[in-house]
């Protein structure tokens, strides 16, 4: 596990998520330019590849995430990675990023945390 290199902001923002299997909601609770953390109760695995609407304001188009994979999963929390994003949303939320304040706590799972002190990284 690589330690993170990316500065996180706390948020709740509505999202709404695309998979193979179909499609559900969840709420993103931090955000940076490389992914998030988010809640649902939509059953997903790590590896397991989706698309994110990220609905920041009622006011402006979401955000959208066009290919993610779920790099850890547990207890209705998801780690996600962004890979490619809607034309122009990178740079909104490189904004959003750069005006929100950062989060204070790591927001890796407590096995990603174990497995980190056993490997040493």
């Amino acid at each position: 596990m690589q330690p993170r290199c990316r500065i996180r902001v706390l948020v709740d923002y509505p999202t709404n998520i695309h998979t193979d299997n179909g499609t559900g909601e969840g709420v993103l609770l931090d955000l940076s330019l490389s992914g998030c953390r988010l809640r649902s109760d939509i059953a997903l695995t790590a590896g397991s590849y989706l698309a994110l609407q990220i609905i920041v304001s009622p006011e402006l188009p979401a955000l959208t995430m066009e290919v993610a994979v779920i790099r850890w999963a547990k207890d209705g929390l998801l780690g996600v990675e962004f890979i490619r994003y809607n034309e122009g949303d990178r740079e909104r939320i490189a904004y959003l990023v750069a005006a929100l304040p950062p989060a204070e706590a790591p927001t890796l799972p407590d096995q990603a945390l174990s497995q980190k002190n056993i490997t040493g990284s």
